[in-house]
């Protein structure tokens, strides 16, 4: 039960620290509708920080995935929730939309992060120790 209110405290985190850490939320302009952004361009600096801002977030949540089957993909969905947040936040703007390039940046930074935690961190657990450290091999 502890795992899972730790995995749930993380969560919450995550999701209250998307609206002050995630670049670019600028919606002077009123709420209302719904649209989606049509003349949004795959390459740029807002890509960049999409990925940028969505890597460590994948990165916790893979750490906070780290027990299971799969936590590259659980850390890239938990990653990538704060990039939909925003998102959905944007499509609701009059002077703005939701963007679908913006959130496949995000789920890009997110599985990076996840897949960099996953492959670089280690932590193990036994009766008498925790180790937590960075692990590497000589195969790249």
């Amino acid at each position: 039960m502890r795992i899972l209110s730790n995995r749930g405290l993380g969560a919450a985190v995550l999701l209250m620290a998307s609206v002050t850490a995630h670049a670019g939320i600028d919606c002077s302009g009123s709420h209302g509708g719904f649209r989606f952004m049509t003349s949004d361009s795959w390459t740029g600096t807002d890509k960049l920080e999409h990925f940028g801002v969505s890597a460590p977030f994948g990165a916790l949540g893979g750490w906070l995935m780290r027990d299971t089957d799969h936590p590259v993909i659980y850390g890239t969905l938990i990653g990538t929730i704060p990039g939909l947040a925003k998102e959905t936040l944007d499509g609701t703007c009059r002077t703005d939309g939701f963007s679908p390039k913006d959130l496949f940046a995000d789920a890009l930074g997110a599985l990076t992060g996840a897949w960099l935690a996953h492959w670089a961190l280690m932590y193990s657990r036994d009766s008498h120790a925790k180790t937590f450290g960075l692990q590497y091999d000589n195969v790249f």
